[in-house]
């Protein structure tokens, strides 16, 4: 497709429009064939989140300076490399679980 002269784009462009016309249905009725036979996404990150925060909860009860380090690193990543929502809410829960473990281990040296 010659983009140097006008001219020649506009031809090109009139010759191949049904081509490319053609080409993006089929792609919008791939893609609408693969929504619907695709499981909802939004029930599969909400249990996606229940491993992550397990692993975090026995950190905590393990080692929790351990836990508030990882539930950092966890929001850390995700603003780093701009996740979604579900990477904040580990990290937060994780974070929060970490801290209070440690609270209550400070209150049970006393």
């Amino acid at each position: 497709m010659p983009y140097k002269d006008p001219e020649q784009k506009r031809e090109w462009e009139h010759l191949h429009r049904s081509k490319r016309l053609a080409r993006r249905r089929e792609l919008r009725q791939a893609e609408a064939k693969r929504a619907e036979t695709e499981p909802n996404r939004l029930q599969g990150e909400a249990s996606g989140l229940l491993l992550p925060l397990a692993a975090g909860s026995a950190l905590a009860v393990y080692n929790p300076k351990l836990a508030i380090g990882a539930g950092g690193l966890t929001l850390a990543a995700a603003a780093v490399f701009k996740k979604d929502w579900s990477w904040w809410i580990v990290g937060v829960l994780i974070l929060v679980i970490g801290l209070f473990f440690q609270w209550n281990q400070k209150i049970e040296t006393k």
